[in-house]
């Protein structure tokens, strides 16, 4: 049953989440979902209600909530329920280390990601550009 409201619930950490985290006049929040558009996985910061309601241990990364078919991320086997950790050599825990990140890796055709899946952490090579 409570699976079944899963994506309302992540909508509503999406719609309603912290806060942007601004740094130098930089808005990350815009970058985020600016990013979360181009990769094609809609992403969520962790917490503990999160983790309680998907069963996933108590580790630091961006929840992938939604992958779109055809997407950077569908083509670098991303899954919904994946665990975002790392992309390139930066941590993924939150929307301004996930807009960092990706920021970090402008310019290149691929990137090494690594995610949390089954009781197991992959890396994966991810396009950039498609």
């Amino acid at each position: 049953m409570i699976m079944k409201y899963l994506p309302l619930f992540v909508l509503a950490l999406l719609l309603f989440g912290c806060a942007a985290t601004h740094q130098e006049g930089t808005d990350y929040n815009t970058i985020y979902m600016e990013r979360c558009l181009s990769t094609g996985m809609m992403a969520v910061g962790l917490d503990d209600v999160l983790r309680e309601e998907t069963g996933l241990p108590a580790i630091d990364g961006m929840y992938i909530a939604n992958v779109e078919q055809g997407s950077a991320a569908y083509s670098a086997h991303i899954k919904t329920g994946d665990v975002l950790l790392q992309v390139g050599d930066e941590q993924v825990y939150d929307k301004e280390t996930f807009a960092k990140a990706f920021l970090a890796e402008e310019g290149k055709k691929t990137t090494k990601v690594k995610i949390y899946r089954g009781g197991g952490i992959l890396t994966l090579d991810f396009p950039l550009t498609l």
